[in-house]
């Protein structure tokens, strides 16, 4: 109805629907990837902390000395 009022055509009006509709899908998937990969990340960290705490030994590509199939 708010194109109506501006004199834009319907067919125009639905093409920028659209466009916005395939754009929101793809940022929520990027917004969902990068949340997760941080989520990665600091729960890694915490872990590592954690081995660090106790003794044990990191993985050699962390500056430990067990090595690890990656």
């Amino acid at each position: 109805m708010a194109c109506s009022l501006f004199g834009i055509p319907a067919d125009v009006s639905m093409q920028a629907v659209g466009t916005g509709f395939i754009i929101s899908v793809i940022q929520d998937s990027m917004e969902t990837a990068l949340n997760s990969s941080g989520d990665v990340i600091f729960t890694s960290t915490a872990e590592y902390r954690h081995w660090i705490k106790t003794g044990r030994s990191l993985p050699t590509f962390l500056g430990g000395e067990t090595k690890v199939d990656i």
